[in-house]
């Protein structure tokens, strides 16, 4: 959050991905943008990416186990 306010970027998000052996390295399962309003701080800004992160991980837990995920190489698909 602090690089995103200090560049002045205008969307950042979070991403729900597939775990391996490097850091936040596994396949993408979903992602989902996040605006940073003005006057936003990293208290703010990190509030309202929680309650999006928490959502699209609900939804990605539930909709992998009802359909499963194929991971081939660095792609994975649900369903």
């Amino acid at each position: 959050m602090a690089d995103a306010l200090a560049y002045g970027v205008k969307v950042t998000g979070c991403t729900v991905h597939l775990i391996d052996a490097g850091i936040d390295t596994g396949p993408i399962l979903a992602q989902q943008a996040v605006p940073v309003l003005d006057g936003d701080d990293e208290e703010t800004l990190h509030e309202r990416i929680k309650v999006v992160e928490r959502r699209l991980l609900v939804e990605v837990v539930a909709a992998v186990a009802t359909s499963g995920v194929t991971w081939i190489g660095r792609k994975a698909t649900i369903g």
